[in-house]
């Protein structure tokens, strides 16, 4: 393939049918608790097994995609996620799933990188940010289509060869890759993207880390929120648990169209800024937080379903600018790098702010205050993002 929009095609493809599989094993996890007689909290943590494998993964993989190349790194990433879903579809006991599910998760940490690294190659500034919102889309939307499809499948045919048949669609998309990538007729690119050095010039980059290190609130916000709406607006709110889940719904959807509206301002509005688009979502989230803290019993059905709405939008459609702030700091030559550092640190944000809420709920006895909190938090973020110097493009 030569064409950039036919590239994007297959990028999104990739990103999207990666997590099928993964994020829908969630949704048969009572059949496979049933099959191999886990207790509940064993069955909840497969989901937390495929991000520690990525997460584990993100910034080597990011190295790879520098070092050895988009081609390389893509496929392969997509070819261990499909034999590790290969594998979880014959393990018998749950040390080998955890330890399957976490080699899998090591595969979409080398795909996630790697496919920004591949956005930055084909498409021109003004249209990067979209082009990465278009392609973060596949997360959320292979994660509806595995909790969509992957529970009758499993209810059908078992849940082994569900899983199977998820990873088959992968190891597929994998070889089309192989087939169908090719790197842009840029010599000069793929000459500085094999420099020696790319990991070191990233971690000496003041700019990246300061971007990183606010994401780790980003990311942690989102999660909260994700993780959170349903049980306060049940347990608080008083909201029936369907009607909740319609909210956290909401903000799912919005979230989507967030991911491509904010690449679409900051491509076209914003002239190619990036760091502006983040104030932005770091600001409507924390206005979201500190309405929400607001609530109770009684609070009417509009005010939240704005706050879902808003929150999905705010609150999760900065990852794909995220993305591109941290290549085009970093520049072709260790783009790959600097999205895994993104990566790694965000997911430690989507690791430990969760709990964290958690206990701050226990502490003080209610929401309120970890509402505030949380605010609180996403201003010292933004406070990060002020010394970022975005017109300095590219590692030296």
């Amino acid at each position: 393939m030569t064409n950039r929009w036919a590239i994007l095609a297959l990028i999104m493809g990739a990103q999207t049918m990666a997590n099928v599989g993964p994020l829908g094993i969630p949704a048969i996890a009572p059949l496979i608790r049933e099959a191999l007689g886990l207790s509940m909290t064993q069955a909840g943590s497969f989901l937390s097994a495929y991000y520690i494998g990525a997460t584990l993964m993100s910034l080597p993989a990011g190295w790879m995609g520098d070092r050895w190349g988009v081609l390389l790194t893509m496929a392969g990433g997509q070819a261990v996620i499909a034999l590790g879903l290969f594998a979880v579809s014959g393990s018998g006991s749950f040390p080998v799933l955890i330890a399957l599910m976490i080699l899998a998760g090591a595969g979409y940490g080398m795909l996630n990188p790697t496919t920004a690294k591949a956005v930055m190659s084909w498409f021109p500034r003004h249209q990067r940010a979209t082009v990465v919102g278009l392609k973060q889309v596949g997360l959320p939307l292979g994660g509806a289509v595995g909790a969509l499809l992957m529970p009758p499948l499993a209810l059908g045919v078992g849940w082994r060869a569900a899983v199977a048949l998820s990873a088959s669609l992968i190891g597929l998309l994998a070889g089309l890759t192989w087939l169908g990538y090719r790197d842009p007729p840029r010599s000069e690119l793929e000459a500085a993207a094999r420099q020696e050095g790319s990991l070191r010039a990233v971690l000496r980059n003041r700019d990246l880390w300061l971007v990183a290190t606010a994401t780790l609130v980003f990311a942690g916000m989102q999660m909260v929120w994700m993780a959170f709406l349903v049980l306060y607006l049940q347990e608080t709110v008083r909201v029936p648990l369907v009607t909740a889940a319609r909210y956290l719904v909401m903000a799912q959807a919005t979230g989507m169209a967030g991911r491509v509206v904010f690449g679409l301002l900051s491509d076209r509005l914003f002239g190619g800024r990036r760091r502006i688009v983040l104030v932005i979502a770091g600001v409507g989230s924390t206005v979201c937080s500190l309405v929400m803290a607001t609530t109770g019993p009684g609070t009417g059905a509009w005010l939240l379903a704005a706050l879902a709405i808003c929150f999905g939008f705010f609150g999760i459609g900065w990852n794909g600018v995220q993305h591109t702030l941290m290549a085009e700091l970093a520049g072709p030559r260790a783009a790959g790098t600097a999205v895994g550092l993104g990566l790694a640190i965000s997911s430690l944000g989507v690791s430990v702010w969760p709990p964290l809420f958690g206990l701050l709920v226990e502490r003080v006895g209610g929401f309120a205050v970890p509402w505030i909190a949380l605010g609180l938090a996403m201003a010292v973020a933004l406070c990060l993002l002020v010394p970022v110097r975005e017109g300095r493009m590219g590692l030296a």
